[in-house]
């Protein structure tokens, strides 16, 4: 025999949902007092695939009724492309028209009613022939606009029995009792002190801490200042000036760097060379007072800078 269900919209949708649940799980009582049991989900499925056709939804369930077909066309809301079985029940993926899909987000309908086929002895459920939005639902079920992207409830309790370190095969009370158990033991917990880091303690470690980092960059920039003195990139005055530079902003030292061609290298040439003929640096300029050394340069005509 033939029946039809209706299913609410309960909430404001944004758009018309692609995925609606047609048929409550289990055995159904309808507001009107009809029951049926929807207990072989999957041959229902089967059904459907063998049929090859899509199931119609119209409005009002018009396409069930001769005398609306007598008076003209019967337009369609949509048509269900496919059938899926989840835990709360069967679930049609549907393709709506432009106008339904209006209709449902300005809320003028907001109730789908499958229509169904049931055994008449055993009341269960053995086809689904399409639906219809309707005004008046028949069935207690979930809003569809929730429901689309809910998680599945078994998906939920499998996630939250693993999340607790429970065996897979725990049914919904013992789940629920070892949640229990944990909140409340979380709740009378105390922090331990051993736990946690004095501030004090705190403190002073960031304080070393930025003082070995500060310490660390410093040498590099030394070390980088004097390559740059030593490669004629600047003069001995203008050491500080690099040192400091190099220390804020590396950055901006290193392209200070790159845009200088060493033009004081010839004197640091120069100070190389006079080192490997042995001519005094400015550091033996004291040896020019030297009585044999004023000697040889009143000799050679030269003066003790000159000679240096």
């Amino acid at each position: 025999m033939s029946d039809t269900i209706s299913v609410a919209f309960d909430h404001a949708l944004p758009d018309a949902p692609d995925w609606v649940q047609l048929v409550p799980a289990g055995k159904v009582t309808a507001r009107d007092g009809r029951r049926f049991v929807n207990d072989k989900p999957e041959a229902v499925l089967a059904t459907f695939r063998a049929g090859g056709i899509e199931l119609p939804v119209d409005y009002e369930h018009q396409n069930e009724k001769p005398e609306a077909k007598l008076s003209g066309p019967v337009p369609a809301a949509g048509s269900i492309k496919e059938l899926a079985v989840r835990a709360d029940g069967i679930w049609g993926r549907v393709d709506w028209t432009d106008r339904a899909r209006a209709l449902i987000r300005a809320r003028e309908y907001r109730f789908l009613s499958p229509s169904m086929m049931v055994e008449k002895d055993t009341g269960r459920l053995v086809k689904i022939k399409g639906a219809g939005l309707v005004h008046n639902p028949a069935l207690h079920i979930t809003a569809l606009a929730s429901e689309e992207n809910r998680m599945d409830p078994t998906e939920f309790m499998a996630q939250l029995a693993d999340l607790l370190d429970i065996e897979g095969d725990a049914d919904e009370t013992a789940i629920l009792s070892a949640f229990k158990s944990r909140l409340e033991a979380t709740k009378d917990a105390k922090p331990n002190p051993r736990d946690y880091v004095p501030m004090k303690a705190y403190q002073e470690a960031m304080a070393k801490t930025r003082t070995t980092v500060q310490a660390a960059s410093e040498n590099s920039a030394r070390a980088k200042v004097d390559a740059a003195l030593r490669d004629g990139h600047i003069t001995p005055a203008a050491k500080s000036w690099a040192l400091e530079l190099c220390i804020a902003d590396e950055a901006s030292f290193d392209e200070f760097l790159a845009a200088s061609p060493a033009p004081f290298r010839h004197l640091t040439d120069r100070t190389r060379f006079a080192h490997a003929r042995g001519v005094p640096s400015d550091k033996d300029q004291a040896k020019a007072d030297d009585p044999a050394v004023a000697l040889l340069c009143e000799q050679l005509g030269l003066s003790p800078e000159r000679f240096a």
